[in-house]
């Protein structure tokens, strides 16, 4: 399961998830799967949720894996909630400005 459908499992219960802090907050007790889920990918899902002033928020940035380009396309996303997201999945992602 990957974090966006932690989010969206998280809403679908009509749990509010909030960042306060770099902490992860909910306003009612979850399941105790979602919990888990909530838990074990906590890091990634403060960084998504966690407005960012640093850059613009865009719905696709450039990512360079081992010298192949592609576009990482999403919800509206920071550049570092980008980069979270690609080093989830490729530990050497880098963003290509």
């Amino acid at each position: 399961m990957n974090v966006f459908e932690i989010i969206r499992w998280a809403r679908d219960e009509g749990i509010t998830l909030e960042v306060s802090a770099d902490r992860l907050d909910a306003d009612d007790i979850p399941s105790p799967s979602l919990m888990a889920e909530l838990s074990a990918h906590e890091a990634l899902i403060v960084e998504i949720l966690k407005p960012s002033e640093e850059y613009p928020r865009r719905r696709a940035w450039t990512i360079s894996v081992s010298g192949y380009r592609f576009f990482l396309i999403g919800p509206g996303m920071s550049r570092t909630q980008a980069l979270a997201l690609a080093r989830w999945r490729w530990k050497e992602a880098e963003i290509v400005d």
